[in-house]
């Protein structure tokens, strides 16, 4: 036995014909007594509206008998018509409102979400960091989560994901929030798409620079970037990753958190990988000095180059990871006017603190490549 009372079922019998066709029904009067197709009609009708079970049409199906004169009043009644058992123009009206499917509500259109005025960076509050916080959202380089732990401050969060923001549109990466990476963000709200890859970072140096060929390599964006704070570069030291494991050297020097990264990375087979935009300062040197100059630092004055090998000197350096250093290393000096003798190794910048590259990587190979173009 149904459980809805009459007065109710109207409210669940129109839940249930909105997920039905369109309604079929009887277009003259019907009263007790009548039958054919159109009382079958209105009997269907009456059990779609609750207000009779399909047991009981199939009493008489097609027959207008006191059951279903029964169930018409109890229509009538619930919607405030004239309870007379008389299936006419003010019922079918009624009948035909309940039967049709309604309209699904349109979905509220998602609050508008622009970008805040330049001049953001960590340790800022208000509601410029909470606009800039609903965009970095949107697009997908934040979560809702990660917002709400401080909406409206400007903290290690909220730079991480500016941070990869900027590496997506080919930015310097500096986690700071100013007019490139506002230009930036007001396209990619509009719709629009971040620049396609290349093989290398869009911002550094011309392809070819005095004579010497820019070496192919593939863009890579760390997330382990600061300023130089001014500082011109004029030096480059290398190293070696202390592991054979180019996947990983890659995956730990770009990955946000790991707090290191270089500007370069030469891989196993000869690839080089462009990590930092040159005119950011990578996290490579650590305590550091430049022939015993600490100020600026290493980081902020260098270029730094990874070479992956395990450092035992024991493990060769590849040919391929040689002429790769062959293209890379020449070309960065002439580009920008490095002398050899600030082409160092970690060892010579961190005396007794480091000793790479290991003792088995051949510097006469390098040192004659850049003295051919400098």
């Amino acid at each position: 036995m149904s459980t809805i009372s009459s007065s109710s079922r109207p409210s669940v019998a129109r839940t249930t014909a909105a997920a039905s066709s369109a309604p079929t029904l009887p277009t003259g009067t019907l009263s007790k007594g009548a039958s054919g197709p159109a009382v079958k009609q209105l009997q269907s009708a009456l059990v779609k509206l609750g207000h009779m079970t399909q047991a009981q049409m199939n009493t008489g199906p097609g027959v207008f008998g006191p059951q279903t004169e029964a169930s018409l009043k109890k229509y009538q009644a619930a919607n405030k018509l004239t309870a007379d058992g008389v299936f006419g123009p003010k019922t079918r009206a009624e009948m035909l409102k309940d039967l049709t499917p309604a309209k699904p509500a349109p979905a509220p259109k998602p609050p508008s979400v622009t970008a805040p005025a330049a001049g953001l960076e960590r340790g800022s509050t208000g509601a410029g960091v909470k606009q800039l916080q609903s965009a970095l959202v949107k697009l997908g380089h934040m979560t809702q989560a990660q917002m709400n732990t401080g909406p409206g401050i400007y903290g290690p969060g909220t730079e991480a994901a500016v941070k990869k923001f900027q590496a997506q549109w080919k930015l310097g990466v500096d986690g700071e929030y100013g007019p490139k990476t506002k230009a930036a963000l007001e396209k990619a709200l509009s719709g629009q798409k971040p620049p396609s890859s290349t093989p290398t970072n869009p911002t550094n140096p011309p392809p070819s620079t005095g004579g010497v060929k820019k070496p192919d390599m593939k863009w890579v964006p760390s997330a382990n970037t600061s300023s130089r704070g001014g500082a011109d570069i004029d030096a480059i030291v290398l190293h070696h990753t202390a592991s054979n494991n180019t996947a990983g050297d890659l995956s730990t020097l770009t990955k946000d958190g790991s707090g290191v990264s270089a500007h370069y990375l030469i891989g196993k087979d000869g690839t080089i990988y462009h990590l930092v935009d040159d005119k950011m300062a990578a996290w490579h040197a650590g305590v550091s000095s430049l022939h015993g100059d600490k100020s600026p630092s290493v980081n902020a004055r260098s270029l730094g180059i990874e070479i992956t090998n395990d450092g035992s000197g024991k493990t060769p350096f590849t040919e391929a990871q040689y002429k790769a250093l062959e293209k890379l290393v020449p070309y960065l000096a002439k580009t920008y006017d490095i002398p050899m003798k600030n082409i160092l190794g970690h060892k010579d910048v961190a005396p007794g603190r480091k000793v790479d590259p290991a003792s088995n990587f051949d510097w006469g190979r390098i040192r004659r490549a850049t003295d051919a173009v400098i």
